[in-house]
């Protein structure tokens, strides 16, 4: 499926400019500029490369070309439709677009918000929203709390979900480990001065990095189901969508398991706090709920035990 923002035009442009530029060719234009008219031979560009003397109409390196450019940017950039093939426009991989969301999401209801506890449709979107965490129902989620969506033409995305988003917020720096050919990659995410490596639920072919975090690495917790992905891979056509002993959860049962996980999250976060007190003495606190960014709130070695307790490699092995 192409991107609902994506345009075709013809343009032209001059062949004997240093510089090209492209413009979009229209038929009000004709005859009324100096390309297209008998006034090219005045022009110094046309002059510097003319080998013989030429008498038509209109200029020899006029060029023009079939172009595609986003509709929904605020400048357009004009891409030969020759590389189409070469564009995530013409693929499902547009809709983890940044420019995409920003118009078919304005309001970004998939983003981490403050709501009710409980286990609700998002009044718009359907989405339906477990602990205050949206959990768009298109996408199958792993043990390790990353999720997994496969288009119809096989493009496939990773990236982590709200739930892990909440827990770690601010991000210092990512990394990535992407193996050549067929793998998991890895994310390495810098919290607080500490490395946490998350791995990708499923093998991906020949998978690409979403390097734009590297620079923006907020993007990642703040739209972790748009534009934060992580890795992005196209599978041959008639690949599963599940690989096998993969773990992964749809639908209400992925609802359900995520609110099961807040509840573990809360029992854990208590625990660890009465550690902290003096004989294993719980606070006041105890019976509330984690807090966001509840990794800033840890020492690191409770930040470790946390992510190995809900993020890490091992926990897709377990049984659901």
């Amino acid at each position: 499926m192409r991107c609902p923002f994506l345009r075709e035009e013809l343009v032209k442009y001059c062949q004997a400019s240093a510089y090209r530029k492209m413009i979009v060719d229209a038929a009000r234009d004709a005859g009324h500029e100096r390309c297209s008219s008998s006034s090219w031979h005045s022009c110094p560009a046309a002059a510097r490369h003319a080998v013989t003397p030429d008498e038509s109409d209109s200029c020899p390196w006029l060029h023009d070309a079939r172009v595609e450019y986003c509709g929904g940017a605020a400048v357009p950039r004009f891409i030969p439709a020759s590389d189409a093939l070469l564009s995530h426009c013409n693929s499902d991989a547009h809709r983890f677009c940044e420019v995409y969301l920003a118009h078919a999401d304005p309001t970004g209801e998939r983003l981490v918000a403050s709501v009710d506890r409980e286990l609700r449709p998002a009044p718009a979107a359907g989405t339906p929203i477990v602990d205050g965490l949206p959990v768009p129902a298109g996408l199958a989620y792993s043990p390790n709390h990353m999720w997994l969506d496969v288009g119809d033409d096989g493009c496939r995305h990773v990236g982590i979900d709200a739930f892990l988003a909440r827990v770690i917020g601010d991000v210092d720096e990512i990394s990535f480990v992407v193996p050549r050919g067929d793998g998991r990659p890895v994310a390495i995410l810098t919290v607080h001065g500490v490395d946490l490596q998350l791995v990708s639920p499923a093998p991906l072919r020949r998978a690409v990095a979403n390097v734009y975090l590297r620079t923006s690495p907020a993007k990642l917790t703040s739209d972790p189901y748009g534009a934060g992905w992580l890795f992005a891979s196209v599978e041959p056509s008639g690949a599963q969508a599940d690989p096998p002993a993969s773990g992964l959860r749809h639908g209400d049962d992925a609802a359900r398991w995520m609110l099961t996980e807040s509840a573990r999250l809360a029992l854990h976060v208590h625990d660890t706090l009465a550690r902290r007190g003096s004989e294993g003495a719980r606070f006041m606190a105890d019976g509330g709920i984690p807090c966001a960014k509840l990794a800033a709130q840890l020492e690191r070695g409770e930040l470790l035990d946390l992510f190995n307790q809900f993020f890490s490699l091992h926990v897709i092995g377990r049984s659901s």
